[in-house]
């Protein structure tokens, strides 16, 4: 039986990461509600540029997810030049990254009228979707400061900084949205530009924060440009591309599923990005204690301390799935009113209220796959998780969507539960992977033992 300390460690250190989640997501649900006020067609160009920019942007964050586990290692071992050297060549590895990106970007955004998507939406999408890309560049650095303060097990930080930004990005949405408090009226755009400004705001505030806390400080006084190595950036890739290579593959069969729902109309486009919008904040919650996970498993794996790993993982596996419980009520049984206050539709109420009951039965999974897979990347195993999410996201979860939404004419329920049947089998891939990764660790340490 798992002491509650173990719970309480997780919870300490998933907290200000769930709030700094569910605050950054809740910005995407005030964009979609303010949005979704303007019309179905202005939800849709919304919903159709947060599909392809979220998913670029995931192999950024993933890259950069890279640092926590790293040196949460040598943290672990009061290691503080490597940690130092870590988070001066991820500071350029994510510029770097960031500019690519956003050119990659610029390259996709020509090439959406030929996805077969509603020429009204495409009419009123360039002007959010060209802001939104260029937020990448501040975002990905203030990432760095974040992930690598996560690393030395501090969440606060940047919590206060998520938090306060995206206080500051409602506030301009109001102004530049509806041209309120003298502001241009700019709609759909004003939400784009609004993003654009309060992520600017977020690596300034952690430099801040870095240069005055003397604790953070001492690191910098290793920065030195000699320490810029590319042996070290291959370091960061070879734990970050993995993981950014899962998280976008997961996010290119939710882009998928979006392009497919096109398909079907701009009301059921519309209900999509409701859904996807809960389902995201949902994610989010858990996906704090998968941090978590991620930051303690990666100390105990430093400390080369089995019984913690264990009890920490499955700390926090077990309180990301209660949470997706309590999500998964929430969708069964509020559906239709959380319906009603992205939008004013019936049309679009009635199919995302049906949406929600297909989100309720994978919610389990979701939390699951994704607090597991916290604890593979604290142990560094992220090679494998990425075969299988190409496996489960991509070659199960995309035609299974397909067949039932199409030829059996399932329609929008039908390509959602394409994606559920993706997310259990991960749920499972990864479980497996896990406790085989514990059971190499202890036949280790018993051959140690007896020798």
């Amino acid at each position: 039986m798992i002491q509650k300390k173990y719970y309480l460690e997780n919870l300490r250190i998933a907290f200000p990461v769930m709030l700094s989640f569910a605050g950054q997501q809740m910005v995407q649900v005030m964009d979609t509600i303010m949005v979704g006020h303007l019309g179905a067609v202005e939800l849709s160009a919304v919903s159709l540029s947060s599909a392809i920019i979220t998913n670029i942007t995931m192999i950024g964050l993933g890259i950069a997810m890279s640092l926590t586990p790293l040196v949460g290692i040598h943290f672990a071992r009061n290691e503080r030049q490597q940690s130092a050297t870590l988070f001066q060549n991820s500071i350029l590895l994510n510029i770097m990254m960031s500019v690519f990106l956003c050119l990659m970007l610029f390259a996709i955004n020509p090439l959406l009228q030929f996805f077969g998507q509603p020429q009204s939406v495409l009419d009123i999408l360039d002007g959010y979707y060209y802001c939104v890309t260029l937020s990448l560049i501040p975002y990905l650095i203030f990432l760095s400061f974040k992930q690598f303060l996560e690393g030395l097990g501090n969440t606060f930080y940047s919590m206060l900084i998520t938090l306060g930004c995206n206080i500051l990005n409602i506030f301009l949405n109001f102004g530049f949205i509806y041209g309120y408090m003298g502001f241009p009226e700019l709609g759909v755009t004003g939400a784009g530009l609004a993003t654009l400004i309060s992520r600017v705001m977020m690596p300034i505030v952690f430099i801040i924060i870095i240069f005055v806390k003397k604790e953070y400080r001492t690191y910098l006084s290793y920065f030195s440009f000699s320490l810029f190595s590319l042996k070290m950036m291959w370091k960061l890739l070879k734990v970050g591309f993995p993981i950014a290579a899962q998280m976008t593959v997961e996010l290119f069969s939710l882009t998928f599923m979006t392009i497919m729902m096109g398909w079907l109309g701009e009301k059921t486009l519309a209900a999509n990005q409701i859904a996807q919008t809960m389902i995201g904040f949902s994610f989010m919650i858990a996906n704090g204690v998968s941090s978590a996970s991620t930051i303690l498993v990666s100390h105990d794996y430093g400390r080369k301390d089995l019984n913690s790993i264990k009890n920490h993982a499955y700390s926090a596996i077990h309180l990301g799935i209660a949470i997706m419980i309590c999500f998964a009520m929430l969708y069964a049984f509020g559906g239709e009113f959380l319906a009603g206050i992205f939008s004013n539709d019936k049309e679009v109420i009635d199919i995302t209220s049906k949406l929600f009951i297909v989100v309720a039965v994978f919610e389990i999974f979701d939390g699951t796959q994704v607090t597991t897979l916290g604890a593979l990347r604290g142990l560094t195993d992220v090679k494998r998780p990425m075969y299988y999410a190409l496996v489960c996201y991509i070659l199960v979860e995309i035609p299974v969507g397909y067949l039932l939404g199409f030829p059996f004419g399932l329609g929008a329920i039908g390509i959602v539960g394409g994606f559920m049947t993706g997310l259990i089998l991960a749920a499972i891939l990864f479980m497996l992977r896990f406790r085989k990764l514990l059971a190499i660790m202890e036949k280790q340490n018993s051959n140690h033992e007896c020798c």
